[in-house]
């Protein structure tokens, strides 16, 4: 099938058009818009190129078995990246992607990319250098926030950005409520989930292939609430780890994260305007739906995990999460946990966002998560 190899969204990409070029028409979205399409049209060849030569280099990695995944989930600004960071530590258990493994998701890329990080090191690092200097360039604005580069763990977004079936497109189109499918591609048409589902697992099983197939991946992905059933279509034994935070709290950090890039290509939206609060209703909607679906997840293979718990008892919360699933943990893992932890203590956000910043009532926010917030007494 074409669509394990690439598959792109074209209805998304003609309405970022739209409305960043014609509806709300600015040059800076104009802008924004040609270099989004520039490395879409650039990334889209790439990588049709080179997953064809794995197709004949690499042919075997479609015999590529992935067996029960580990996926953490939740609402943006919750956790995951923390959880994620902790458990990664089980280096003996876990396989997972880098930011470069979502963007360049190839057998032959990975391979290639990997035997010039060899060579560069011998001579010196002067392509690492070049790397990083591009990168806090790149990812400037996102230092306190969401930390982040080509060499660390990050999760599988990438997987979904080039499909244009993300709500992370948010960032270069601020205009959420007109994209608002995006926000639950289960409620997708079939035919889109079913390309969505081969480019998917065509992709997983690249890395897995290209990095060690002999360890169980372990991805965390925020957006991942709204896709939930379409993943586990594609690996209905995955294990689930589901981290809950207050809304109140976690709706205004996740407007802030993903607004971002607003100051750049639409400095003319104020915070109190209604793209922010659309962006808000993606979050609130995560809330929602993923509430919704909790009772169809497999109780044995699904945990959830209190935001609060993880920061006051994160050692605790592990152990906890290994013993729903019947991990064992490790000597050498439990060390490296109490090590972390214990950097960690002395950590404090620079950040402090509220709902009202974004024109956001928290009276409306209580209507509409009444049941999140009566269930998890929030």
């Amino acid at each position: 099938m074409l669509s394990s190899i690439l598959y792109i969204h074209l209805p998304t990409l003609g309405k970022i058009i739209y409305l960043n070029c014609f509806k709300y028409f600015s040059i800076r979205r104009v802008v924004a818009t040609f270099l989004f399409l520039l490395v879409i049209l650039f990334l889209g060849t790439f990588l049709f190129v080179f997953r064809l030569l794995d197709e004949i280099l690499f042919f075997n990695y479609r015999k590529t078995e992935i067996k029960e995944p580990v996926f953490i989930i939740s609402n943006p600004r919750s956790g995951t990246t923390y959880l994620h960071k902790l458990m990664t530590l089980d280096e003996e258990r876990y396989n997972y992607t880098l930011l470069y493994h979502t963007v360049f998701t190839s057998v032959s890329l990975i391979k290639f990319i990997k035997l010039l990080g060899h060579l560069d090191q011998k001579i010196g690092k002067p392509l690492h250098k070049l790397v990083a200097a591009f990168e806090s360039v790149l990812f400037r604005g996102w230092e306190n926030i969401h930390p982040t580069g080509f060499s660390q763990s990050e999760e599988d977004e990438g997987m979904f950005i080039l499909p244009l079936l993300s709500s992370a497109v948010c960032l270069v189109c601020p205009y959420m409520d007109e994209l608002s499918y995006l926000t639950i591609p289960d409620r997708l048409p079939e035919h889109h989930r079913r390309r969505l589902k081969a480019y998917y697992e065509s992709s997983m099983k690249r890395f897995a292939f290209a990095t060690g197939q002999q360890k169980r991946i372990l991805s965390k992905n925020v957006n991942s609430i709204g896709r939930m059933k379409t993943l586990l279509e594609v690996f209905p034994d995955a294990k689930v780890i589901y981290l809950i935070r207050d809304p109140k709290k976690a709706v205004p950090s996740f407007i802030s994260m993903f607004s971002v890039t607003w100051k750049l290509h639409s400095p003319d939206i104020k915070e109190t305007d209604a793209p922010y609060q659309a962006l808000g209703n993606v979050a609130i909607d995560f809330y929602n739906y993923f509430y919704e679906i909790k009772d169809s997840l497999n109780p044995d293979n699904l945990i959830v995990i209190r935001y609060k718990n993880l920061t006051q008892e994160p050692i605790v919360v592990v152990q906890k999460i290994y013993q729903q699933f019947e991990f064992p943990v490790s000597t050498v893992f439990l060390e490296k946990l109490t090590q972390e932890t214990q950097r960690q203590r002395s950590y404090t956000s620079k950040h402090d966002y509220s709902l009202q910043r974004y024109g956001i009532s928290e009276l409306n926010l209580r209507k509409r998560l009444s049941r999140i917030l009566a269930h998890y007494n929030f």
